[in-house]
């Protein structure tokens, strides 16, 4: 089962994860805030994105 996870998702499982709640949190906010969402939303998402990338790729910075 652990070979299929690693097979699905790779190493880590918070990217994917991260991935998909960005998503979510994108659509939300699209369909919340249609006045500033066009202008703003892509600061928003790389925002988001950065703090995903963040939270996966800190046990991996830890262990050096």
């Amino acid at each position: 089962m652990r070979a299929l996870r690693k097979l699905i998702f790779g190493e880590t499982v918070a990217l994917p994860v991260g991935v998909a709640l960005v998503l979510g949190a994108a659509l939300a906010l699209h369909a919340l805030a249609r006045a500033w969402w066009p202008e703003g939303g892509g600061f928003v998402l790389l925002a988001l994105v950065v703090a995903v990338l963040a939270v996966a790729l800190a046990p991996a910075h830890r262990r050096r």
